[in-house]
């Protein structure tokens, strides 16, 4: 049942992403979350009570979260199988969000062949926090392609491999956790203390699945023959991202497409300048997109394959313990 659930919420989130007339879970995790932020900055009005406030925040979310996974799942299964079956794998479908962030890059990639600039700054705005307005074909670009390898790490393989691991129960706290992270973890003085907490547990929580996914993509890269020079942008540009987590897919994929990441973008009408992640590479042009997509989909098979693999045997230990 856990691999026939895995895989179909798999398929099902290629096939058609994340649909928006479905309810989807972290839609009502957002609003719960607002609720507990404006609580918790009535109750605590210091640095540290503020960190504790937040601390709390991912605790009772989590709780919650985990509850309201474990219970139902349950009853669903001893009601019959089919039933649990099918809210199995709903839940794990609704952890995922590879098809999703692909179907979002692909728009990006449309309207920029089609000629259509503001669109595809449109469109890339509901990929990034920068501001997009101003950005050229080449900056639309790399947000994009930034955005889809930096998100194939938390948006895909990090739920897969929690969901192998330890079932729907797993995914959820990883997704509850990377929510709260999006929504808190702002290094700003609004939330640099509120957030604190959410941020850290979620970088813990994606140490083993962003370098997993650096090397998923420098496999799926080795067919193009550039696998060594990802390998060797990965060991140099590894820690250029204020996150330890983020530019160790990033970097791989610019190795793997010979372009470069990072650089000068704007946030509110402040600049910010990034490191450059593979300085040696070109700039990204909209052509790129659909080489980082395909790129992009080799990683999303080799994880899938893999991570199904450890589930089965994960899981044929555990009988023979039983």
């Amino acid at each position: 049942m856990a691999i026939t659930a895995l895989t179909a919420a798999y398929l099902l989130d290629c096939l058609i992403g994340d649909p928006r007339r479905l309810p989807h879970p972290v839609r009502f995790l957002g609003a719960a979350v607002d609720s507990m932020e404006i609580a918790a900055r009535r109750l605590f009005r210091t640095p540290r009570g503020l960190r504790m406030g937040g601390a709390l925040i991912v605790f009772v979310t989590a709780g919650i979260a985990l509850f309201l996974t474990i219970i139902p799942v349950a009853a669903a299964y001893r009601l019959h199988p089919a039933a649990g079956l099918i809210l199995e794998t709903y839940i794990i479908f609704a952890c995922l969000a590879g098809g999703d962030l692909r179907n979002h890059v692909l728009e990006v990639e449309e309207n920029l062949l089609r000629g259509s600039l503001e669109k595809a700054r449109a469109s890339a705005a509901l990929l990034v926090s920068r501001d997009t307005g101003s950005l050229d074909e080449s900056g639309v670009s790399r947000a994009a392609l930034e955005s889809l390898f930096e998100n194939s790490a938390d948006g895909l393989v990090a739920p897969l491999l929690f969901a192998a691991v330890g079932g729907p129960a797993a995914a959820v706290l990883y997704k509850t956790v990377n929510t709260l992270d999006s929504m808190l973890g702002y290094k700003t003085a609004e939330y640099g203390d509120l957030g604190y907490f959410a941020a850290k547990t979620d970088d813990v929580l994606n140490y083993i699945p962003s370098r997993l996914t650096a090397l998923y993509i420098i496999l799926a890269g080795a067919g193009s023959g550039r696998w060594r020079e990802g390998r060797r942008v990965l060991s140099a540009d590894r820690g250029k991202h204020e996150s330890p987590n983020s530019a160790w897919p990033e970097a791989a994929a610019a190795g793997i497409l010979g372009i470069s990441f990072g650089g000068a973008d704007y946030y509110r009408d402040e600049i910010v300048l990034r490191p450059l992640i593979n300085d040696s590479g070109n700039a990204p042009v909209p052509a790129d997109i659909g080489r980082g997509l395909a790129l992009f989909r080799s990683t999303s098979i080799l994880a899938f394959i893999s991570l199904v693999i450890l589930s089965y045997w994960l899981r044929t230990w555990e009988a023979l313990l039983l």
